[in-house]
């Protein structure tokens, strides 16, 4: 299966088969959410693999009574670490003075910004970082059709009400959920803007 039909095959899944997700399948997802790219490199996404049924019913509740959250084999709470987010910018910014191709102000503009970084409140940080962990969950989401599998990003949840359920503290920022399982369901394709639609 090439990466465009995986693209083209993929859907949100919300009805799955009562079939476990062997472990070596979600760490191959995961391995591929690893090797995401990241703003200078610094890679701050966080996975919580739920597979236990209270857990799972809790997550449904803190997201407005999603069933499929609660129905799906496994969950995985997808997350960022905003202090490593920091440190790695730092450091994978730094990383960049050795390539030829980053001119001295550019890199003195970056570098400068990801120093600054140490002094923003995590909250306020939360949406920067978020678009780089949602990268790695479209890496998941794809590799899980070559698969065999589906999923289902979930963004509507109430991440104060998850973090409590993990007693995670406000360095751990919520991005969103993803059901995981065997598809028993085939949903039709759903309209999509044309290529001419969204060329400005």
């Amino acid at each position: 299966m090439s990466v465009k039909d995986a693209i083209i095959m993929r859907r949100s899944i919300r009805k799955y088969k009562k079939e476990d997700v062997a472990d070596e399948l979600i760490y191959d997802l995961l391995d591929c959410a690893r090797l995401a790219p990241s703003a200078c490199n610094s890679q701050p996404w966080r996975f919580k693999i739920v597979k236990d049924e209270k857990t799972k019913e809790l997550l449904s509740q803190v997201s407005f009574n999603q069933k499929h959250i609660k129905e799906a084999p496994v969950v995985l709470v997808c997350c960022a670490n905003i202090p490593d987010y920091v440190t790695g910018s730092i450091n994978g910014c730094g990383e960049l003075h050795s390539l030829d191709m980053i001119k001295k102000d550019f890199f003195e503009l970056i570098i400068n910004r990801s120093t600054s970084l140490k002094n923003v409140e995590s909250e306020a940080l939360s949406a920067e970082v978020s678009f780089n962990v949602a990268m790695s969950i479209e890496h998941i989401a794809l590799r899980a059709v070559e698969l065999g599998l589906g999923t289902c990003w979930v963004k509507l949840a109430n991440p104060e009400k998850i973090s409590q359920i993990f007693n995670w503290d406000k360095n751990i920022s919520f991005v969103s959920l993803l059901t995981l399982g065997y598809p028993d369901e085939e949903p039709k394709p759903i309209k999509k803007l044309t290529l001419e639609e969204i060329l400005l």
